[in-house]
């Protein structure tokens, strides 16, 4: 596996993900659907502010498979995380650990241990890799099947007793959320650039309860610019959110840096 995939794929872990629990599945709560919140004038954030549970640390393990130009790449990764602060992530194949990321308010940093060598790129260049400059938070949400951004920012643009659809309209880019409403959970989270028209789509299912909170088991990733396309499946085991978590991340003085 070359630099440029497993790149690839850490980012992608990164961006969207969804987690399989050590324990036994079990169903989140239905919600009753209340027609007075279809007709009278109510905002996303007084409808869904509720399903937004507290967390502080998490961390999984995560099965990738990636399809890459009709190849199909398997990799495995451990992801921890420190609310509003770290994203930290290990991958690798065969039991072998081959790169290690860590994503902080500044910057990101990619270690290429098969190589020996590390490259990092500021918070200000983000965008230039992306294609979308999301902050740690925004990111820790796509990994969590949450909105994106804060729920004041969304208007809703579908709401009745099927389906619930709220979204988020910048200047570049829109951000939608499509809602199971049984559940009130994210079926699925799309971004689109208005300009240009290249999208990412992430679609979340398999949603248990995880230490009280909703959180999907399986999650299917798509993408497609004019550059490149993407598909990766993730299916996660061993969610954890209420260990204590260390964030090791270590440079030899060896490694050569990549500009």
């Amino acid at each position: 596996m070359n630099n440029k995939v497993l790149t690839y794929i850490l980012i992608a872990i990164a961006f969207l993900q969804a987690c399989k629990s050590r324990k036994e599945t079990v169903l989140p709560p239905v919600v009753e659907y209340n027609k007075d919140s279809a007709t009278k004038v109510v905002t996303a954030n007084s409808l869904l502010n509720s399903t937004l549970s507290d967390w502080t640390y998490f961390s999984s393990k995560v099965e990738v498979e990636m399809n890459d130009k009709g190849n199909t790449i398997n990799a495995t990764a451990h992801i921890r995380m420190y609310r509003d602060s770290l994203i930290w992530i290990s991958a690798g194949m065969f039991g072998i650990e081959g790169y290690r990321m860590l994503i902080t308010k500044d910057s990101i940093v990619v270690l290429d241990k098969l190589h020996k060598n590390y490259s990092v790129v500021k918070r200000s260049d983000f965008g230039n890799v992306t294609s979308v400059p999301l902050t740690v938070t925004q990111i820790q949400n796509l990994i969590l099947a949450r909105p994106v951004y804060a729920l004041n920012l969304y208007e809703i643009a579908k709401n009745d007793s099927l389906s619930l659809e709220i979204f988020f309209n910048q200047d570049k880019f829109k951000t939608n959320h499509h809602y199971a409403r049984q559940y009130l959970t994210i079926d699925s989270t799309t971004v689109k650039d208005n300009s240009t028209g290249n999208n990412a789509k992430a679609q979340y299912s398999e949603y248990s309860v995880i230490e009280g909170k909703n959180f999907p088991i399986k999650n299917h990733i798509t993408a497609s610019s004019e550059k490149q396309n993407f598909d990766i499946k993730l299916q996660h085991s061993d969610v954890d959110f209420s260990s204590l978590l260390t964030f090791p991340f270590n440079i030899p003085t060896s490694y050569e840096k990549i500009k």
